[in-house]
């Protein structure tokens, strides 16, 4: 893309922005650029929240503003736009305007990065914001028509999902569906930056062509297409697109109760956004930075590459947090092979898909300087401080940084033996023994494997401990229904693990010996839910952990049970670092060599400082890079 013509914009002080008016110069349009400082009274001004790339090519400008006499050239995505802003007799009525690639001065880059850190004051004091989304298509009526009727017919989607389904799931209404994801499919829903611009401003509105639609109308939309299991929409990327923005806008707008801390960390931001797109990848961490409470852990600086700004956003977290919880992220956000990037350091352009952003065991909603962005009637229950995994016992983290390389205390709990096959792994058999008949007991076995597949907690934002009796009383249920050949009434995402994990041996015995060692035992004879929509039930937190993150059932050379990342191996060592919330996996190719980070673990029995009362664990300290 071009740069801006350097000589039509005079500088302007780290508290000032720049806004646009627009006025006739024959068969061109002409602009005033004039600043105003946010620390001061200012006038009314909309800003635009759009693409710079067109569907069909990139961000380019074949068209110029006339300035101060001067050309600037502006990108033709906004030329629909102020095509329809004329067709709307809004475009020379003396309007003020903010428009990010005309207002702010892009070839200076120290401008650019100043201009970020005002982003949410700008988007907060305009008077009102425009989410434009395109020319109009063919289908652009009939889905705007279809979010005002879902409007007008379902004023509270939350409040009843079995009539959302039972009107809208009909087959006439199947046109309207593809038709509203196609709107959803616009550009505009996927880029990062309106992530913030959708969230922070409280008068908006949507235009597309000519049609305009309310903020809270394609909420209700999106509510409905959630409660609507059967139709695609939801499972498409682009609902999860509009999903998450309203889940954000929501949580940033939430009231404070008295006594109560609500955050929103820029990594569980990143993380949450990890599926959405950024034309420059710094952008991943600094366009959705105005959305964060602790955003000051970060300055905006267009000097430093990608991955000098990831490593030192990692760094300042640890520092200021005194945690090692943030390193945990470089689990499911990996570099690849040959990155410059340190595999402690969370790799924030890799991306995953909607469907498998779940929160980490680290993001648990008790520990805040991360936590997570639950629904907000979640955010409103009060959280169990005592409801908390706490691995290093609170410890903080003793470290060093030595160039890329992270130096962390901590102590080796075990060692990976056997694992469990997954949709891509193979199953890795365990080496012990069978153990002695006294030591063995099933029944704790079976508790244990149960535990981990939900990582002992109810709900997915770990807020509560997991339904002991209910839960294990769902487990054996659905294994046993398997193990007498009852497959039909069993949902085949537990069947194909039952199927990966009966002859994985535990204690020397296979899974399936052991589960047919406590039939005499009596348990429920009903059916647990089995809708993965139902998310506190065993079987909705089954699916997020095993087949949403793909965890693997682990066995360690002691015979102690738990759940890993896919990517783990035999020989990993299961640690605890201090300053670390839960365990994690470290691989060391020979005992020379630097170790390199796998992800956070999980290990029955060993979540709340256990392994720190063994005597026999001595302090070490670990190599990372």
């Amino acid at each position: 893309m071009k740069q801006n013509h350097p000589s039509v914009y005079q500088p302007i002080q780290s508290d000032q922005i720049r806004l646009v008016q627009f006025d006739h110069d024959g068969d061109h349009i002409s602009a005033i650029l004039k600043t105003f400082s946010l620390d001061e009274p200012i006038c009314p001004y909309h800003a635009l929240s759009y693409t710079w790339q067109c569907d069909n090519s990139g961000a380019t400008m074949n068209d110029v503003l006339h300035v101060n006499k001067q050309q600037l050239p502006i990108l033709d995505s906004l030329k629909p736009f102020f095509h329809v802003l004329k067709l709307k007799g809004a475009l020379f009525d003396d309007a003020w305007w903010w428009i990010d690639s005309i207002c702010i001065d892009l070839a200076n880059m120290e401008e650019r990065g100043q201009q970020v850190q005002l982003m949410r004051r700008i988007y907060r004091n305009a008077h009102e914001v425009i989410f434009w989304l395109g020319e109009e298509s063919g289908d652009t009526n009939l889905a705007i028509d279809f979010i005002e009727h879902i409007n007008n017919t379902i004023r509270h989607p939350t409040s009843n999902p079995e009539r959302s389904r039972s009107i809208f799931q009909q087959d006439h209404y199947h046109p309207y569906w593809d038709a509203l994801l196609n709107f959803f499919q616009r550009r505009w829903w996927s880029r990062i930056w309106t992530l913030q611009e959708y969230a922070i401003p409280a008068n908006v509105s949507f235009w597309c062509g000519m049609r305009r639609v309310g903020r809270s109308a394609v909420e209700c939309a999106l509510m409905t297409g959630d409660q609507c299991t059967a139709l695609a929409f939801k499972a498409s990327t682009s609902f999860f697109h509009g999903f998450a923005r309203q889940r954000v806008q929501k949580l940033y707008h939430l009231p404070q109760k008295p006594g109560t801390t609500l955050t929103r960390s820029l990594v569980a931001l990143a993380a949450y956004s990890s599926c959405f797109e950024a034309t420059d990848d710094r952008d991943r961490l600094y366009g959705i930075r105005a959305l964060a409470t602790d955003a000051f852990l970060m300055d905006v600086d267009y000097s430093l590459s990608v991955e000098e700004i990831y490593l030192n956003f990692t760094k300042s977290c640890i520092e200021h947090y005194k945690s090692l919880d943030v390193i945990c992220f470089a689990s499911t956000y990996s570099s690849p092979p040959g990155s410059l990037l340190p595999s402690w350091v969370p790799d924030w352009r890799t991306t995953v898909s909607p469907l498998l952003v779940i929160p980490l065991m680290v993001s648990q909603s008790a520990r805040t300087h991360i936590g997570n962005l639950r629904p907000p009637s979640a955010t409103l229950e009060p959280t169990d401080p005592l409801i908390c995994y706490n691995a290093s016992r609170r410890r903080e983290a003793v470290y060093e940084f030595e160039g890329t390389q992270l130096l962390a205390h901590g102590t080796v709990l075990d060692t990976v033996d056997g694992l469990v096959g997954s949709r891509n792994t193979e199953l890795v058999q365990t080496s012990l023994p069978a153990c002695a008949e006294p030591a063995y007991l099933p029944l704790d076995i079976l508790m244990s494997v149960c535990k981990s597949l939900v990582l002992d907690r109810k709900d997915r934002y770990m807020q509560f401990a997991m339904p002991t009796e209910e839960y294990f009383q769902d487990f054996v249920w659905l294994c046993r229904r398997l193990a007498t050949c009852v497959i039909p009434l069993v949902p085949k995402e537990f069947q194909e693990w039952f199927d990966r994990t009966r002859s994985l041996r535990i204690h020397g015995h296979s899974f399936e010996k052991i589960l047919h060692d406590t039939m005499y035992l009596n348990f429920r004879s009903s059916a647990p839910t089995q809708d993965e929509y139902m998310k506190d039930t065993f079987f909705g937190r089954f699916f997020d952990t095993v087949v949403r993150m793909s965890l693997r059932l682990m066995v360690t050379r002691h015979g102690r049970i738990g759940l890993v990342p896919e990517k783990a191996m035999k020989g990993d060592l299961v640690c605890v670092l201090f300053g670390c919330s839960v365990p994690v996996l470290l691989r060391q190719p020979d005992h020379e060599s630097p170790f390199t980070f796998v992800g956070e673990c999980f290990l029955d029995g060993f979540m709340e400082g256990q392994g720190l009362e063994q005597r026999e664990l001595a302090e070490r300290v670990f190599c990372i890079e």
